[in-house]
């Protein structure tokens, strides 16, 4: 059975949140959280379909992932909805 997600989907899933061990030794910072935010709505779906895909990086630097994270979904909210 061949996967029915189009290939700039599958692209975009190495940017996702994901496990752990996903990022090594490294944790998400302030931009990843950034990204994660703003690609939100994609991943939630995608998350459906594919278990290593979660909407939040667990391995992170805390306060300033979990800043980044709500400036980004904010900033998606603006740009969905617009200034009405």
């Amino acid at each position: 059975m061949q996967d029915a997600a189009p290939n700039w989907l599958k692209n975009l899933e190495k940017y996702m949140p994901g496990p752990n061990s996903k990022y090594g030794d490294k944790v998400a910072g302030f931009w990843v959280g950034f990204l994660h935010g703003i690609i939100l709505p994609l991943t939630f779906i995608y998350s459906q379909f594919n278990t290593n895909v979660k909407l939040y990086e667990t391995n992170n630097v805390d306060r300033w992932y979990n800043v980044a994270f709500v400036i980004g979904l904010i900033m998606l909210a603006r740009i969905l909805v617009g200034n009405r």
